[in-house]
């Protein structure tokens, strides 16, 4: 199940970082219409990190090598979810940091995504 859990991230963070890489003004429009939302939108921002880091922290409990890697920011992304289901101002608090004018740490958050997916890859391909 983790190998399937590390395929599952290895194609959602190369889709989702080559899209912010080559769209970083859309994903920055996307989040302001969010945050326009008020609490509702800290809501949407929750239910579309809460998913992947709900189906690593289930089925990828790893804690040794460089796959702790993937288990650590499952759990990242189910404490951001829990902050912006909880505290919903707090989440508001933070999307108000997107500008169109800073939409290129998107491309930075991109390019990251695409190494993590790179990494996991390498991993994958290593198992005996």
């Amino acid at each position: 199940m983790e190998s399937s859990i590390q395929k599952l991230a290895v194609i959602a963070f190369f889709v989702i970082g080559l899209s912010h890489i080559i769209q970083p003004r859309v994903w920055a429009q996307f989040f302001i219409d969010i945050r326009d939302k008020g609490e509702a939108g800290s809501f949407i921002t929750a239910f579309i990190h809460f998913p992947l880091g709900a189906l690593i922290v289930a089925f990828h409990n790893v804690w040794e090598g460089l796959p702790v890697i993937l288990t650590l920011i499952g759990y990242g992304l189910v404490l951001k979810s829990l902050v912006y289901f909880v505290f919903p101002k707090r989440g508001l608090k933070t999307l108000s940091r997107v500008s169109l004018e800073r939409s290129w740490e998107f491309v930075v958050a991109g390019v990251f995504s695409i190494v993590l997916s790179g990494l996991l890859m390498f991993v994958l391909i290593s198992k005996p």
